[in-house]
């Protein structure tokens, strides 16, 4: 191309993305208590999704937005899965007022912690209510005939908070031996013994046939222990993690930078900490930019960036063109140095 055709070279247009789903109404049918601190509720929905997303609900329009798997398999009537975070918003509400009738607020599906078409086989680790997606996965392929084998590690402080343990020895009984399960317990009297460390997983590895792909889905200390020993492990392995991030408010310590958002041919610039998340520190500032699940799963609050930069996590829902063209999520996006931003088409 010559000067005058790079001179006058049309600016690349933002990649489209699908509109973000509505948020819809569900009414609670039923409530089961699982475990003294977790619940399972079925509506009165449907909705086309895939094993191991989830949606975003709030109880009512006083509460934030609390992102929940399903724990059935497409196809069967809708139930989710909510243990007890303590000091939570949302999940304390629901444990403990949840009521048949009551009605949810809900936006979704969302997620792409999805198993691939096709595998030879597969590791899940779950810690704790981690294991709702799995029992989605579990299910979707107990519909298929149970094509490949599938080893679960489930871990839990104490056998009475083994959640959708029922549902769990139901597959195992119908797989034919192409699910291994395996429970790991913190106050086990036999068996496997938590909590996890790196040498309890090297043990629970060893003597398995090496999986192509592994799924994780838990608290995140022990998410970060079972990556790194997975990686090291099994090297070149497909790994699926699922994780509910909440916002980061950075270190109180730590340098600040300046961000400048432009919208509408206004500017406003806000301080943003390093390790903060760009959509904490703009509420911070009184700013209200647009945001949808707040854990980098939706695309809502998707920016352009003129100048500077963002860091936003691999699994944070951009193309690789979207990444290569200048956009980031606010909502897990940090920053190392001050930028500018602007609302993305």
């Amino acid at each position: 191309m010559g000067f005058l055709g790079s001179l006058f070279k049309k600016k690349t247009p933002a990649p489209a993305r699908p509109a973000p789903p509505a948020a819809l109404s569900w009414r609670t049918t039923a409530v089961t208590r699982e475990t003294p601190s977790s619940i399972s509720f079925e509506v009165d929905a449907t909705m086309d999704f895939k094993a191991g997303q989830f949606v975003l609900l709030r109880p009512t329009a006083a509460l934030p937005w609390r992102a929940y798997s399903f724990s059935r398999g497409p196809g069967l009537p809708l139930r989710l899965t909510v243990k007890a975070v303590p000091n939570g918003a949302v999940s304390p509400y629901l444990t403990t007022k949840l009521a048949v009738g009551d009605v949810l607020e809900v936006k979704g599906p969302y997620g792409q912690f999805v198993l691939p078409a096709t595998f030879q086989r597969a590791l899940f680790i779950a810690g704790g209510s981690g294991i709702t997606p799995f029992v989605s996965m579990l299910q979707a392929q107990e519909k298929l005939g149970w094509p490949t084998p599938i080893t679960l590690l489930d871990f839990n402080r104490t056998a009475t908070e083994q959640i959708l343990k029922a549902d769990l020895d139901a597959l195992l009984a119908s797989s034919g031996g192409k699910l291994e399960l395996v429970h790991v317990l913190d106050d086990a009297t036999s068996g496997p013994k938590g909590p996890p460390t790196k040498d309890n997983f090297l043990a629970l590895f060893a003597g398995r046939e090496n999986p192509d792909v592994v799924a994780m889905c838990g608290p995140e200390p022990m998410m970060d222990l079972a990556r790194a020993v997975v990686l090291e492990r099994y090297p070149g392995v497909t790994l699926l993690e699922e994780k509910f991030s909440v916002a980061h408010d950075g270190d109180p310590a730590g340098a600040s930078h300046q961000v400048e958002f432009v919208q509408d041919g206004k500017s406003k610039t806000f301080p943003v900490k390093e390790g903060e998340h760009v959509l904490a520190a703009a509420r911070k500032a009184g700013l209200n930019m647009s945001a949808g699940c707040e854990m980098g799963a939706c695309g809502v609050c998707r920016v352009k960036v003129v100048s500077g930069s963002v860091q936003v996590p691999d699994d944070a829902c951009l193309s690789d063109g979207e990444k290569a063209d200048g956009y980031a999520l606010v909502c897990v996006g940090t920053v190392k140095g001050d930028c500018k931003i602007e609302p993305a088409p």
